[in-house]
This record gives C-alpha cells, structure tokens and sequence, in this order.
C-alpha cells in the first residue's frame, strides 16, 4: 500500500514536471484525484489536510499561470512551489496513519 501511495505522488511530481500549456487544465484534475486517494487509505490529520490543500492550491496557481501564458519566470516559480508542496505532501505521508480497513490485504 505504502509503494501505491508513493507511486501516486512521484506521478503527481511527474505531472507537474511536463506540464505545460497543453495540459495544464489537466493538471488540476490529477492533483485532486491524487489527494482524494490519500483520504481512502490514511486517517485524516490537521497535518494532511493542510499539505493536501496546499498541493492543490499551488498546482492550480501553476496551472492557471500555464493556460494564461505568463512570463517563464513567473510559470517556473510556481512550477517549483507546487514541486515544494508534493515534497511536503511526501513527508507528511510518510508520517501518518493508515485507516485500518486499508491496512488489510485485499
């Protein structure tokens, strides 16, 4: 469980990676559907409430500053926020509880 967990935030630094203006109404989209399956197999905390908001909300900032063609600097300043956030996201996973019904074997 903790490899699947860990495979969906390196896909979410991915997607953040390669974004770009083509995908960037995507990429909100993939940053909410990652988070949501964090609440499917942690207990939620203060602490992954406030990393998941802050992914989300720096993904969209990066997002929009992409699908409005802002100045380079401005996009990779973003890019490198919401890269800082799925970090952060990371350790608080790594960190936190699993609900118990997720911790059995399927």
């Amino acid at each position: 469980m903790k490899e699947l967990l860990a495979r969906d935030i390196e896909t979410l630094r991915a997607d953040v990676l390669k974004a770009g203006v083509l995908n960037a109404k995507a990429l909100q989209e993939s940053a909410e559907n990652h988070v949501a399956h964090l609440y499917e197999v942690l207990r939620e905390s203060q602490a992954l409430q406030d990393a998941s908001f802050l992914v989300v909300n720096r993904v969209i900032a990066f997002a929009r500053l992409l699908y409005g063609q802002a100045a380079i600097l401005e996009s990779e300043q973003a890019r490198r926020e919401a890269l800082m956030a799925v970090d952060r996201l990371a350790t608080v996973i790594d960190r936190a509880a699993w609900r118990e019904e997720a911790q059995m074997p399927a």
